[in-house]
């Protein structure tokens, strides 16, 4: 007997499993990290809902013969058209689904952090001018979630891992608003090498590597 679940999830990444169906992880309101067989794509049904960071309402079926829930139903929550056509926007959207995707590992999430994702992917979708270093903004303020937050108080930050130079910029972040990180006079290779350096951070209190392949796509178009 299945046991049938409403939910709201965050897209982070479609696989495909068959010619018609996938694998989509997502972030679940109810469940954290989780993954969801999904069937009936390609000519029965369009996979344009499952765009990196799409927010869903959801209706999924768990069964013990399956370590995947099935998708049952679901829709858009938002159109979110702005992150859809915007270039810019839509590199970072799928900066940080790929991140999400390779560092959240359990499926327990902290209290809080779905509804944090949320108002983060509102803040992409309404952010006016450059959102050049939206993508910095979200490293810090996710490695803060996760409970990995250098304190500021004890000097440099005690891993080693952020030179001072980053370090002093880690601190900055920490300490502005999302508006005043997005207007901060960075250059393209300053953007890539603090990135750089958070992901490294970051795979260090998660003890396993991200190679972020969309990092180089951010760099080129915000040089």
């Amino acid at each position: 007997m299945s046991l049938t679940t409403k939910s709201r999830l965050i897209v982070l990444h479609l696989t495909k499993y068959s010619d018609s169906s996938a694998v989509m992880h997502a972030v679940d309101s109810v469940g954290g990290r989780k993954s969801f067989l999904v069937r009936g794509l390609g000519k029965k049904r369009s996979n344009a809902e499952f765009h990196p960071l799409n927010i869903l309402d959801a209706v999924s079926a768990e069964s013990p013969k399956s370590s995947l829930a099935v998708l049952r139903e679901w829709e858009s929550v938002a159109s979110l058209e702005n992150i859809r056509s915007d270039i810019f926007k839509s590199s970072q959207a799928l900066f940080i689904s790929e991140v999400l995707y390779r560092s959240l590992r359990t499926e327990e999430t902290q209290s809080g952090f779905f509804d944090w994702l949320c108002a983060a992917i509102a803040s992409l979708e309404t952010a006016e001018g450059t959102v050049a270093n939206f993508h910095l903004w979200f490293l810090v303020s996710y490695i803060v979630r996760l409970g990995f937050r250098p304190d500021s108080a004890t000097g440099p930050e005690p891993h080693g891992i952020f030179c001072d130079r980053d370090a002093e910029l880690l601190f900055k972040i920490m300490q502005s608003s999302t508006e005043e990180i997005l207007a901060m006079p960075l250059s393209g290779r300053r953007r890539q090498e603090f990135a750089q350096t958070a992901l490294k951070y970051l795979s260090y209190h998660i003890g396993a590597e991200i190679n972020s392949r969309s990092l180089p796509v951010l760099h080129e178009l915000f040089q």
